[in-house]
C-alpha cells in the first residue's frame, strides 16, 4: 500500500459513487484491496460494495475485518449490515446484539437492527420488544426511522403476527409511555415519501426504481426533479407504499390500546403498592390516572388503602362540591396556561378545590414556570402542611431552598417526611445534600414524567417494576 495514497483513494471512491459513476467507484475499490489491505480498506471496501448492491464482495471484506479482531462499534455495525443483506441473518444479528454503543443514535441504529433481523429471524416477540424500544431514543431524520418501521420489509412478517400476539404485564409496563399518538399522527401525514433499502427493492414492483437515488449508504429515497418528470408514477409508488403503511398503523393503534389499558387496569393496585412503602405522592398518581384513565372510575369507587384514607376523603369532597373543578385540577390541564391560572382560575375555584392540596401543588408549579421562586416555595410549602406525608412538594420547594441556599429552612422541610420516605435512595441523596451545604435538583430528562405511571415512576426508584412484579408473582419474562 506504500506506493498508494490512501486518503485520496478512499475520498475518490466515495465521491465516484455520489456521482452515480459506479463503474469507476469498484475500480478505485479493486485497487485499493489489490495490495495488502488493512483494516481501513476493507471498511470503506463493505460501504462501497454494499453501495453497488455486491453483497457477497461486501460480505468477503467483513470476513477480514472480523479475522483481523475488530472491535469498534461503529465497525462492527457496518459489518453487521454486510452480514444481513448478504442473507447471513444469524450472523449479522448475533454481532449486533453484542454491540452496545454510546449516542441516541447509534442505539437507536442498535435496535431497529435488531427488530428486523429478529423478524426475519421468526423471533416476533423479540422483534416487537426491539421495534418498541426503538421509540425511546431520539428519531433519526436522516432516514426517519419512526416512519421506515411501518414499511420497512424486513419486519412485514411481524406485522402480521402480532394482532395474536399476547403481552405480559413486565411487557405492557416496559412499553406503556411509547408515544404511540404522537407517532400514529407522525405517520399519517398525507403525500410524505419514506425511504426504502436494498431489501424493499426486492418486493416493490420494479417500475418504481425509476423514482429512485442512492443517499446514506444502504438506502433509497426519491429524487425531487424525477417527481416532477414522472409525476403520475410517484403518486401511484405513493400509493403503493399507504398500501402498506395503512393496515400497519392500525395494527400499531390497537397494539397501543392493548398495552395502554393493560397498565391502567393495574393502577389502582400500583397505588397500594406504593403506599405500603411511603411512597405517597407515586401512590397518588397511581390514582389519578386510575380515575383519568379507567372507563367507569369514580372517586366513591376507589379502594380502602388505609395509608391513603385522608387523601381520598379529600378528592371526594372536591368532587362533591365540583365535579369539573377536580377533574381540571387532577388532569393537570393548568400546565398549559400558567399565567390565565394564577390570574383568573385559581381565585375562581370553590373553596373546598380552591384550599386542595392538589391547588396548592399547581399554584406552585405555575408559579415556578413563570419564575416566581418565592411564590412557588410558599404554596409548596402549604402544600406539604396539607399533604404531610406526601413529598413531592416538600421535594419541590427543598429543590428551591436549596438553590437560594436557605438552608436552614430546608432542613426543616426536608426533616419533616416520615421515616419511610427517608428510606429511598432518593431522599438519602437530598438530605445528604442539604446536610452537607450543596445544591441539588432532579433531572426531568433523567426521570421523566410518565403520562401512565408504573412503579419505578420515571425511574425515580429504579427496580420498583421488578419489586411489585415478584410481590404480585407476575414474572413473565421479557422476550430478548
Amino acid at each position: 500500500m506504500s506506493d498508494l495514497n490512501l486518503p485520496v483513494l478512499v475520498n475518490e471512491s466515495f465521491a465516484f459513487l455520489d456521482l452515480g459513476l459506479h463503474d469507476e467507484a469498484l475500480a478505485t475499490v479493486e485497487r485499493l484491496l489489490a495490495g495488502s489491505p488493512d483494516r481501513e480498506v476493507h471498511l470503506v471496501a463493505i460501504q462501497v460494495f454494499i453501495r453497488l448492491g455486491a453483497f457477497d464482495r461486501a460480505c468477503a471484506s467483513a470476513d477480514a475485518l472480523i479475522k483481523g479482531g475488530v472491535s469498534d462499534a461503529e465497525e462492527l455495525s457496518m459489518v453487521s449490515l454486510a452480514y444481513n443483506f448478504g442473507g447471513r441473518i444469524q450472523e449479522a444479528y448475533d454481532l449486533q446484539k453484542g454491540l452496545f454503543p454510546k449516542s441516541n443514535e447509534s442505539q437507536l441504529g442498535r435496535l431497529y437492527g435488531l427488530a428486523c433481523k429478529a423478524s426475519r429471524l421468526g423471533r416476533h416477540k423479540e422483534a416487537l420488544n426491539h421495534l418498541l424500544a426503538c421509540f425511546r431514543f431520539t428519531n433519526v431524520e436522516s432516514w426517519d426511522a419512526y416512519r421506515k418501521v411501518f414499511l420497512d420489509s424486513e419486519l412485514a412478517d411481524l406485522w402480521e403476527v402480532i394482532p395474536s400476539m399476547q403481552l405480559s404485564l413486565r411487557e405492557a409496563m416496559r412499553h406503556c409511555n411509547v408515544p404511540f399518538d404522537e407517532i400514529l399522527k407522525m405517520n399519517t401525514m398525507s403525500g410524505e415519501v419514506r425511504c426504502v433499502d436494498f431489501l424493499d427493492l426486492k418486493v416493490m414492483p420494479s417500475k418504481f426504481q425509476a423514482l429512485l437515488r442512492p443517499v446514506h449508504g444502504s438506502t433509497f429515497e426519491t429524487s425531487p426533479l424525477v417527481e416532477m418528470r414522472q409525476p403520475e408514477l410517484f403518486q401511484e409508488y405513493l400509493a403503493w407504499q399507504d398500501s402498506l403503511v395503512a393496515p400497519r398503523l392500525e395494527v400499531f393503534r390497537a397494539l397501543g390500546e392493548m398495552i395502554h389499558s393493560t397498565v391502567v387496569a393495574e393502577q389502582l393496585s400500583f397505588a397500594e403498592f406504593q403506599a405500603s412503602r411511603g411512597r405517597i405522592a407515586c401512590a397518588r398518581n397511581h390514582l389519578v390516572c386510575h380515575l383519568l384513565e379507567s372507563p367507569g372510575a369514580s372517586v366513591e369507587s376507589l379502594p380502602d388503602i388505609p395509608a391513603l384514607r385522608p387523601l381520598v376523603e379529600e378528592f371526594r369532597a372536591q368532587h362533591a362540591e365540583s365535579p369539573e373543578s377536580f377533574r381540571y385540577l387532577i388532569s393537570w390541564e393548568c400546565k398549559d396556561n400558567p399565567e390565565e391560572f394564577i390570574r383568573d382560575v385559581y381565585s375562581e375555584l370553590p373553596e373546598v378545590n380552591r384550599g386542595s392540596g392538589y391547588a396548592l401543588l399547581a399554584l406552585g408549579s405555575m408559579h415556578y414556570r413563570l419564575g416566581n421562586t418565592a411564590s412557588a416555595i410558599e404554596c409548596w410549602s402549604s402544600c406539604a402542611s396539607k399533604w404531610p406525608k406526601d413529598d413531592a412538594p416538600v421535594m419541590n420547594a427543598t429543590i428551591l431552598l436549596s438553590g437560594e441556599n436557605r438552608w436552614d429552612e430546608a432542613t426543616k422541610l426536608i426533616n419533616r417526611l416520615p421515616g419511610s420516605c427517608l428510606d429511598s435512595m432518593l431522599w438519602k441523596s437530598a438530605t445528604r445534600a442539604i446536610k452537607e451545604r450543596r445544591q441539588f435538583t432532579i433531572s426531568s430528562k433523567v426521570h421523566p414524567a410518565p403520562r401512565i405511571p408504573t412503579p419505578t415512576f420515571g425511574h425515580l426508584y429504579s427496580g420498583a417494576d421488578e419489586e411489585f412484579l415478584h410481590e404480585k408473582r407476575k414474572l413473565t419474562p421479557l422476550h430478548f
